[in-house]
């Protein structure tokens, strides 16, 4: 007959020949063989849960920068389409005019899908109807001070004060981020993130003291970092310069939109304070 020692020794194997062991490395992980959970082994629902965790993080990472792509691809849509009708459209409904070989006169501020475009500051503001950008600059901001600058571009686009401004004989120079500091694309910090989808013959306008400054894009253009010589004031030639980082969200290197001057639209009904608040020295390149 079993003692009591033999009985609990008997009990302590049975339960031991249930467990399973579930990782090679030097400390030794026990489960029950049958132990599952809603059909699963225990592992591979803690493995399921770890893995869609850390999908969770990378899409909110992500989502910023693919909601402003996903807008953009069904801006485009609706635009391509609108686009077709009208053209179909003006082909059934030509007027003499036109059929004469008169062009019709284009309106920069209107968008690609036909509906005018109101410039959310009139005094000095920035409007690319391509890409949906209308916000405000901030006029003569230092580039080479980040606090500075920083400052300014939680507001909108950030004129340098090495440039001209668009009423002068010179090259306006405007910059601004490509994302909500590293991360997150919000409102107007994020307001140049689209620009890189934007192409030569594009039309860009520039709002100054109720006037209308209408550019061209000519190129584009990815340059190093260090690259300052752009932001020399650029006399004599009426152009316009944008700048942001790249790729989006990063210092590593800027890209450059460069845009020439088409035509200056004077709004004699303007009464509005200059957008500067003081005199600016021109030809004058600041310390960078």
């Amino acid at each position: 007959m079993l003692n009591s020692e033999q009985i609990l020794q008997q009990y302590i194997q049975k339960k031991a020949d249930q467990l399973v062991p579930q990782d090679d490395s030097g400390t030794l992980i026990l489960y029950r063989a049958d132990e599952t959970i809603h059909g699963l082994p225990l592992q591979r629902k803690v493995g399921l849960v770890l893995s869609l965790f850390a999908l969770g993080g990378l899409l909110a990472a992500i989502w910023p920068f693919l909601g402003l792509d996903l807008r953009y691809f069904s801006y485009q849509v609706a635009t391509s389409w609108t686009n077709l009708v009208r053209i179909k459209t003006r082909t059934l409904i030509a007027s003499a005019e036109i059929q004469r070989g008169l062009q019709e006169p284009v309106d920069p501020l209107m968008s690609p899908t036909g509906q005018p475009i109101v410039p959310v500051n009139m005094d000095f503001g920035l409007v690319i109807p391509k890409i949906g950008i209308n916000a405000s600059v901030i006029p003569g901001v230092n580039p080479a001070k980040p606090v500075g600058y920083m400052e300014a571009l939680e507001k909108g686009v950030a004129h340098a004060s090495t440039s001209f401004y668009p009423n002068e004989n010179g090259t306006v120079y405007l910059f601004s981020h490509s994302t909500n500091y590293e991360w997150f694309v919000k409102d107007l910090n994020a307001v140049f993130y689209l620009l890189k989808n934007v192409k030569p013959g594009d039309l860009v306008v520039v709002m100054y003291l109720g006037n209308r400054y209408t550019y061209k894009i000519r190129e584009t253009k990815v340059v190093a970092a260090g690259a300052v010589s752009y932001l020399k004031p650029q006399a004599g030639v009426r152009g316009l310069i944008l700048q942001t980082c790249w790729p989006p969200g990063s210092s590593y290197k800027r890209l450059l939109i460069f845009a020439d001057f088409v035509e200056e639209k004077i709004d004699p009904n303007y009464h509005s304070q200059p957008a500067t608040s003081g005199s600016t020295a021109f030809g004058k390149l600041m310390s960078l």
